[in-house]
């Protein structure tokens, strides 16, 4: 590709770009955005033109006469570290907060994909520095990472650089505490965290582990949770980004790549590089909480006509496998993304996901639990006008697609965190009712109340003074209040109030981090930890010696699945048999009017 040629051309002003890629943890729809590469030295030499304008101020894209609105726009002058800035990170923001996140990047071959991914295989091994004081990250900054370097070396520096400096403000924060005996004005600090990371490519209607030589075929299945996960693949535990690197660039040297004549070294698979992190937090109270999450980046084979790519035989093959699984991915869209049901408010009635193994590794990431950015690369020439339309038109209808992301931790530890700030804030309030005055104010009349209701600042909301509640007659009564609660519940006293030795005012969210008080109630809470598995010396299970037979747990879920269809049926036949015993009392009944009838009919 000559995608890395830089330009000269001004640069679209970054506030453009990064307004409309902002995200919050409550966002739910797909985020598109478009990046047109410059033309190539081959387009150039067949004579072909810029016909594709981009306006990244208005977030549209215009060809001929099709004019469509994404959520960002990117121009050919746009270069990598730009691109990475404006997309990645509110997705890194909610990947470090427990949130799974994906980048899927789809286009015509040739157009820039795997150079935007950065999973291009280059050669490169990345190693440690020796000299003193330097970090992981100003390692791979200052001795890796080029102009021309993607989306995911990029994200890999940066991902262990936010988490090695959270830990070690959370440990210099513990330390002054220590010293100065004092809580930690802290609110979360973070203990400890892993990350492991695995790379397969779906060549063809085949999963092949990238990280494993032998190349084995490898099968997919739901676990307990209804996610998809593919027996056997491997996971490689990464400690900084370097080894996430060389990580990338071993799957990158084993997938599938050829020649054809619109791309030199053309992906011949979808490649799904996938990096799995387990944070432990720990709050001011002493509580401890285990967030999981997963980032996947997925650079899609690009769509082909074998009369332009040249392709015979074995190339031939692989674009008519490649074009079948972007169909069945356009077919998820298309269910997920039907305008006619979103108009009137449906619901989606069934989507194809089991149509191609490649729609079943996205489920998550298209409908299901994931923040994700559809990242459509193009070709401005006119000698791919049609490819390029095609693309944009698929882009369009991703836009459509609504997702469920959901924060991915303990449910009973945060329900249990989340009832305590309820209790101190609660206790809160009644000290303000009662010892300040608030009591007093308390209207007799519903519309003066309902006027009180209305006034009432959300910020005051929990605040007290710190002096009031130091106040004799308020500790004895708070006192007083958990003993009662403690003798209806038939527990020892346990006051859950703190106090903090600095500070004019008291609220519940000094023990709770702001993020934990936004999560979702526990309904949407969703429990990965047995998705994730961050190597042999991690496992959670105590028992070494015993195996897990992937065979005899399928059996057992196909015994399962029988005995449930069986019910299932017993179920149906009482249901008839319910019926037909209805329909006979009806005939029983009809046939005595029909008697009745018949017995007046012969006296007349």
């Amino acid at each position: 590709l000559l995608f890395a040629v830089e330009l000269s051309a001004p640069q679209v002003p970054e506030s453009i770009i990064s307004t409309s890629m902002t995200a919050n943890h409550n966002a739910s729809q797909v985020r598109v955005g478009v990046r047109i590469r410059p033309l190539t030295a081959k387009e150039t030499s067949e004579g072909g033109k810029a016909v594709v304008d981009g306006n990244a101020f208005d977030r549209t894209v215009a060809l001929s006469k099709r004019k469509f609105t994404y959520d960002s726009v990117f121009h050919p002058n746009v270069t990598q570290p730009d691109l990475y800035a404006n997309v990645a990170p509110p997705l890194l923001d909610s990947f470090l907060n427990g949130y799974n996140a994906t980048i899927l990047a789809y286009g015509q071959t040739g157009s820039g994909k795997t150079f935007t991914m950065g999973s291009e295989a280059h050669g490169k091994t990345y190693t440690m520095g020796s000299e003193a004081g330097r970090n992981i990250e100003e390692d791979l900054r200052i001795g890796s990472l080029s102009d021309n370097d993607g989306l995911i070396p990029r994200f890999m520096s940066d991902m262990f650089a936010s988490l090695v400096h959270r830990r070690d403000a959370s440990e210099k924060s513990m330390l002054q505490s220590r010293d100065d005996n004092n809580v930690s004005e802290q609110s979360v600090s973070l203990i400890d965290f892993k990350c492991n990371a695995s790379f397969l490519e779906v060549y063809g209607e085949d999963i092949f582990d990238l990280l494993d030589e032998d190349r084995n075929a490898l099968k997919t299945r739901e676990d307990s949770n209804k996610e998809v996960i593919v027996v056997g693949l491997q996971s490689a535990p990464i400690n900084n980004a370097s080894e996430a690197m060389n990580v990338l660039n071993t799957g990158t040297a084993n997938r599938t790549t050829a020649e054809t004549l619109m791309n030199f070294t053309s992906s011949r698979s979808h490649a799904v590089f996938t990096v799995n992190l387990q944070q432990t937090t720990r709050s001011a109270d002493g509580d401890e909480l285990t967030a999981t999450s997963r980032f996947t980046f997925v650079d899609l084979a690009g769509s082909e006509r074998m009369k332009k790519t040249g392709a015979e035989g074995e190339r031939a093959k692989e674009g008519i496998k490649i074009n079948e699984g972007l169909l069945a991915l356009g077919n998820v869209i298309n269910a997920l993304a039907d305008d006619d049901r979103l108009a009137k408010g449906g619901k989606v009635q069934h989507v194809p996901y089991r149509q191609s193994k490649l729609t079943r590794l996205l489920q998550d990431a298209l409908g299901g639990n994931s923040q994700t950015l559809f990242l459509a690369c193009v070709s401005p020439s006119d000698t791919n006008a049609s490819e390029t339309l095609s693309t944009l038109h698929y882009a369009n209808r991703a836009r459509n697609i609504k997702n469920s992301p959901t924060r991915n931790v303990d449910a009973r530890a945060e329900e249990l965190r989340r009832l305590r700030t309820l209790t101190n804030l609660l206790k809160c309030e009644l000290i303000k009712q009662r010892f300040d005055g608030g009591s007093s104010s308390i209207a007799t009349d519903p519309e003066v109340e309902r006027a009180n209701e209305c006034t009432v600042n959300p910020q005051d909301i929990g605040v007290v003074n710190e002096d009031l509640l130091r106040r004799d007659d308020v500790v004895a009564f708070m006192k007083q209040i958990d003993e009662k609660a403690c003798e209806l519940n038939g527990t020892s006293s346990d006051p859950t109030i703190s106090f903090p030795a600095h500070s004019s005012t008291f609220t519940p969210e000094r023990l709770m981090p702001q993020s934990f008080l936004d999560t979702p109630p526990r309904s949407q809470q969703r429990v990965n930890l047995s998705n994730v598995n961050f190597g042999p010396d991690d496992e959670e299970d105590d028992d070494s010696d015993m195996e897990v037979n992937p065979d005899e747990d399928i059996q057992i879920i196909d015994e399962l699945l029988v005995k449930h269809q069986r019910e299932e049926q017993i179920n149906k036949i009482d249901g008839d048999i319910e019926e037909q015993e209805e329909r006979l009392l009806q005939m029983k009944e009809h046939i005595k009017v029909y008697h009745d009838m018949k017995t007046k009919y012969e006296v007349l």
